[in-house]
């Protein structure tokens, strides 16, 4: 495999002309003895990848092969790993496109394979389960999702289905089936249809601290990740006021896995067509690891994990110098545009490394941010992390902007803190760069960039650089660089 092992994972290079499914696709994370085993679609099969703190990837491989057109699982699809009496169960989805419109057959399946040791599995031929058609339309019917409920002492399977007389685009919902034996299933409920979405993809549902989560991703407007709050898991389930999504449009099919102490959010991020960054998004994409923060009125946040921020240690040296504005350089760094932006150079970087930040600013600031992968003598590249304080919202930008389609700015919505502050993580990987504001989080891509240098920008108003450092990872020579580089 000629991908990335390092933090991003990714079974293969990008490359222009990348076709549906050539990257990682719906990330089905298990977690068992210190180790997580992250299914995934690949190639139209699915392959399974290992990491025991996502930074490092290793034992590579396939775990189900796709059937021929005739078959069900022409092309295998998303699922998850439930264990049981010594052996584990995938449950997946069948997809057989040339079962569309014919009497008595459905395009979508679920259906299992057993194994022993997640190495090897076997499918279990005398298991289909097809659409319920009694409860649900039989339009939709994938994305199984077992768990077992300590609450009701069952395992439970969410699907992926549709309101029987729902509206077309309005039906999606989530469907409820148990079991005693993790092998025979019957109808339990529908506990989530809220009438809006198509249908709700890659569901995932868990209790924390007396309350339950339902993630799901959805496409009714762009790629997105949500989640929405019940008080049991019967709901009633009640969308966040402020936000219910985890990440940007880049961040899509997410589902969580827990050691036992804490609670990850796995998904990919979308590459672009033709790795261009006015390309359209393409399906698939690099792994991008999460950590969930449950927050005092119960929703939730994320943050970097501790393991990927810990592989960043080794500082580089700065190298401070003011280009626009009015700058204060002492233990810490003020800077001052009251007529528009000023900004100050701080430190070189790597395609690879973090950039951790404490920035406050005055109450009649506009933005404030930070600036990296600057680069030309007349700053002619760069990309930014705005804090838009009036907007209540984060936004990644690019230098190079055009009016081309699919071409916009990443953005999030945020409380910013009364204190008038904000600590700061940012990654970059070739690419790939990924944004913590606080416990906000936001990824995106920037093609074809340098390097460069980084700093902090103000504009209409005055900002303070309490903390300021650039890391470069401990195991550099272990990444294996992607083609954007």
């Amino acid at each position: 495999m000629n991908g990335c092992s390092y933090i991003f994972y990714t079974p293969e290079y990008q490359y222009e002309g990348m076709p549906h499914g050539e990257m990682c696709g719906d990330l089905m994370p298990f977690y068992e003895n210190g180790v997580y085993t992250f299914l995934y679609l690949y190639k139209y099969c699915i392959y399974a990848v290992e990491t025991k703190d996502f930074v490092h990837y290793d034992n590579f491989r396939i775990v189900l092969q796709n059937g021929t057109p005739l078959e069900q699982d022409w092309h295998a699809a998303t699922g998850s790993v439930c264990k049981c009496q010594g052996l584990y169960y995938f449950y997946y989805t069948g997809f057989c496109e040339g079962n569309r419109g014919e009497k008595g057959k459905y395009e979508q399946g679920i259906l299992r394979a057993v194994s022993k040791d997640l190495l090897t599995w076997e499918k279990d031929k005398t298991f289909a389960f097809y659409p319920d058609e009694e409860h649900f339309a039989g339009r939709h019917w994938r994305d199984p999702h077992v768990f077992w409920n300590e609450t009701e002492k069952k395992y439970m399977m969410l699907i992926t289905a549709c309101e029987k007389d729902g509206d077309k685009n309005r039906s999606g919902c989530t469907a409820v089936y148990v079991s005693d034996d993790i092998l025979n299933w019957e109808y339990y409920d529908t506990i989530c249809s809220p009438r809006i979405y198509p249908t709700m993809e890659c569901q995932d549902c868990f209790e924390l601290n007396g309350k339950w989560y339902l993630t799901y991703s959805s496409y009714e407007k762009q790629w997105e990740t949500k989640y929405k709050i019940a008080d049991s898991f019967h709901g009633p389930w009640i969308t966040p006021m402020w936000d219910d999504k985890f990440d940007g449009r880049d961040f899509y099919a997410a589902k969580t896995v827990s050691d036992g102490k804490s609670r990850y959010l796995v998904g990919w991020q979308s590459i672009r067509k033709d790795c261009k960054n006015d390309g359209q998004y393409v399906w698939g994409g690099n792994v991008i690891v999460h950590e969930l923060i449950q927050r005092e009125n119960g929703e939730l946040g994320v943050k970097l994990p501790d393991t990927i921020r810990q592989e960043f240690k080794i500082p580089l040296t700065h190298n401070i110098v003011p280009k626009c504005g009015k700058w204060d350089i002492g233990r810490v760094i003020n800077g001052k545009a009251q007529d528009g932006f000023g900004h100050i150079e701080i430190s070189p970087m790597k395609n690879v490394c973090m950039i951790k930040a404490v920035l406050r600013w005055t109450k009649e600031t506009q933005a404030v941010g930070i600036m990296f992968h600057i680069d030309g003598a007349r700053m002619e590249q760069w990309c930014q992390l705005r804090l838009e304080i009036s907007h209540n919202k984060i936004v990644f930008e690019r230098s190079g902007k055009t009016e081309k389609d699919q071409f916009f700015d990443e953005e999030r919505p945020i409380h910013f803190r009364m204190e008038q502050y904000a600590e700061i993580t940012l990654l970059t990987s070739n690419d790939i760069v990924v944004v913590y504001v606080d416990d906000v989080a936001l990824c995106g891509r920037c093609y074809a960039y340098t390097a460069g240098h980084t700093g902090v920008f103000v504009e209409y108003g005055e900002v303070q650089i309490d903390e300021f450092e650039v890391f470069e990872g401990k195991e550099q020579n272990r990444i294996v660089k992607n083609s954007a580089e």
